[in-house]
């Protein structure tokens, strides 16, 4: 049976990897390989221990990245110790882990399988919005796919333009991956906007294991 979600090791999300390492500019596209490869190699190796092989083909399918762009993704995961390869016919990857950072965070399957691949490959907005995605998923509580997070924190966080973000989310939400939705308040003033993540809403995550 195929399981409905993945384990992610997310220390490297904390760290602020995703401000720091995973930048746009010249590397944007090469950001935005290693982001859909590591999300790639998670959903498809053994869900206990991380570990697991899967060919260059296999993650061009997946990600929709040519074969020059999924190494090139590879690479920057592996030099910033993300991912430890053991190469071969077909690679084993390791996802790494943290003696002082055990945490990680859970991605749906199913719903990855089938839009990661279409999410664009070029441009800071793409870039951005799989920065979101991820970082939501890090702060996310184990026992609700809803979570309320403003614009500021994603800014400050992530590294990234304001003008971006909505456009970021509309990438998100077209491909299926998350649905967007305002907190009502009492008070006038903005309203929060939270985000469900979409893909995990169909179990009792507090009986998982």
């Amino acid at each position: 049976m195929s399981l409905r979600f993945s384990k992610l090791p997310s220390w490297w999300i904390r760290h602020n990897f995703l401000r720091k390492v995973f930048r746009g500019g010249s590397e944007v596209g090469t950001s935005i390989a290693a982001l859909k490869c590591v999300i790639g190699i998670s959903v498809v190796i053994d869900f206990h221990s991380r570990r697991g092989r899967i060919s260059i083909s296999e993650l061009e399918d997946f990600t929709g990245l040519s074969r020059p762009m999924v190494q090139r993704g590879i690479k920057l995961l592996e030099t910033v110790d993300v991912v430890e390869i053991d190469r071969g016919h077909a690679n084993e990857y390791t996802l790494t882990e943290r003696p002082d950072d055990s945490y990680w965070t859970k991605l749906p399957v199913d719903r990855l399988k089938r839009n990661l691949s279409t999410i664009p490959n070029r441009g800071i907005v793409p870039l951005t919005a799989l920065k979101i995605y991820l970082l939501l998923l890090s702060f996310r509580k184990n026992d609700s796919v809803h979570i309320t997070m403003p614009y500021d924190f994603f800014c400050s966080e992530l590294g990234i333009q304001r003008s971006h973000i909505r456009s970021a989310l509309d990438i998100l939400y077209s491909h299926k991956l998350l649905h967007v939705s305002h907190e009502p308040r009492v008070k006038l003033g903005s309203q929060p906007n939270v985000y469900t993540i979409l893909g995990l809403e169909k179990f009792n995550e507090s009986k998982v294991v």
